[in-house]
């Protein structure tokens, strides 16, 4: 009975994040397809909790955010959505052991590269001093809180190391997830 109540509540927990395999996984690939009872991509080609690197990942820190109040169950970043979480899009919040301390990365997957662009735009703005460049695909400084924070986008996926505690483990952590990211398909 325990065993079948721990299941039923962590399968609806993990939603449409089942099991490798399954066909509800949104590792399956993404198109430009949707399902009509959902809405929601037919299927996805880029995971975000794929694109986490193993080196120093707190293993059991990593959430899934499906909206703006999962990010803020873990770290306020705004009043407003400036990362566009939602329905279209795969995000994940984790903790990593880096150099003197931790750092917080967060990983969001967007249906394509214009709409990621667009909220590396929007986000560097609202995050980063007036030095933020769009135009580049890669930001890293130091921010009011004396920590370290950067950015990157690579296709349709954006990379945020939101805390680190020196400029090194901001971008090692930033690198080896930009390193994760999977090439575009040729079609």
């Amino acid at each position: 009975m325990r065993k079948t109540i721990l299941i039923a509540a962590l399968m609806a927990a993990l939603g449409p994040f089942m099991l490798p395999g399954s066909s509800r996984t949104p590792a399956a690939t993404r198109s430009s397809e949707t399902t009509e009872s959902t809405g929601l991509p037919a299927a996805r080609s880029i995971q975000a909790r794929d694109i986490l690197p193993p080196e120093g990942l707190v293993a059991s820190s990593v959430a899934v955010l499906r909206d703006q109040a999962a990010l803020d169950a873990h770290y306020y970043l705004a009043d407003e959505d400036i990362l566009g979480l939602g329905r279209t899009t795969d995000a994940v919040f984790a903790r990593y052991r880096a150099g003197t301390g931790d750092a917080l990365l967060l990983i969001a997957a967007y249906p394509d590269a214009a709409e990621a662009g667009r909220i590396y735009k929007q986000f560097g703005e609202d995050f980063f001093s007036d030095a933020f460049d769009p135009a580049r695909d890669r930001f890293i400084e130091k921010i009011e809180t004396d920590d370290w924070a950067g950015a990157a986008r690579k296709g349709a996926v954006l990379i945020v190391v939101l805390e680190s505690p020196d400029r090194a483990a901001c971008d090692g952590l930033l690198r080896r997830a930009e390193d994760r990211v999977p090439a575009p398909k040729a079609k």
